[in-house]
């Protein structure tokens, strides 16, 4: 992503340009932690139209809805776990973490595509098993696979800027644990068993608690064991 920035500093970093990365060692993930992706895995940072300001606190999520149906085109169920993540299998394939700088923003889009992190590594940092797409039966290469990831953006980003309302339809019918019980952690409103309800337009995780309805701008969400 600092690439990204700096040629967009030059100038030459317009709208829906990318990059796509071989490996990437210390990129940057959510709340400030090291992002590891390996070689075979997609690693792509992309400037998004300036009217993603339109989406605020829905934007991760919406950038996630393109690379789902992306994903449901080569015939891969996948969904959005609050608030910036996607999983596959209810296993962490890839995640999304946007940047802003005076109006323009950058999203950064991992995925594992064939090969996963060990476990122990992504259970410590998000508290769920790493993932992957596990294509090795699709004949498609690492370029085709972000290829149908940039023609599903380039064909509906502008549409959901747009619609923020629908955004938030589209999120909760792609919604990870709908109506399952989850735990809370680090929410800094309410933390233990809770009932995943929704996502509002103001992009918070909607909960049903034993304390009543509660709204969590950030923290962890991990399906319970029951």
């Amino acid at each position: 992503m600092n690439l990204a920035w700096h040629l967009h500093n030059r100038n030459r970093f317009p709208e829906y340009a990318w990059i796509l990365a071989h490996a990437q060692t210390r990129a940057r993930g959510r709340q400030g932690r090291v992002w590891v992706s390996e070689p075979g895995s997609l690693a792509v940072t992309l400037r998004l139209p300036d009217t993603a300001e339109n989406l605020g606190p829905l934007l991760s999520m919406a950038t996630a809805l393109p690379l789902i149906r992306a994903l449901a085109d080569i015939d891969i169920p996948a969904c959005i776990k609050w608030p910036n993540d996607i999983l596959v299998n209810d296993r962490k394939a890839g995640g999304i973490l946007i940047e802003e700088k005076q109006g323009v923003f950058m999203a950064g889009i991992g995925m594992n595509i064939r090969n996963a992190p060990e476990n122990s590594v992504m259970e410590n940092f998000f508290h769920l098993p790493a993932g992957c797409l596990n294509i090795s039966d699709v004949n498609l290469s690492l370029f085709d696979i972000w290829r149908c990831f940039l023609k599903n953006i380039l064909d509906r980003f502008s549409a959901l800027t747009a619609d923020p309302a629908a955004v938030v339809r589209e999120v909760n019918t792609a919604l990870a644990w709908k109506n399952e019980p989850v735990v809370l952690e680090h929410t800094k409103i309410f933390d233990g068993p809770a009932i995943v309800l929704g996502v509002d337009d103001q992009g918070r995780l909607e909960v049903r608690t034993n304390k009543g309805i509660v709204h969590i701008r950030s923290g962890t969400v991990t399906p319970r064991v029951t």
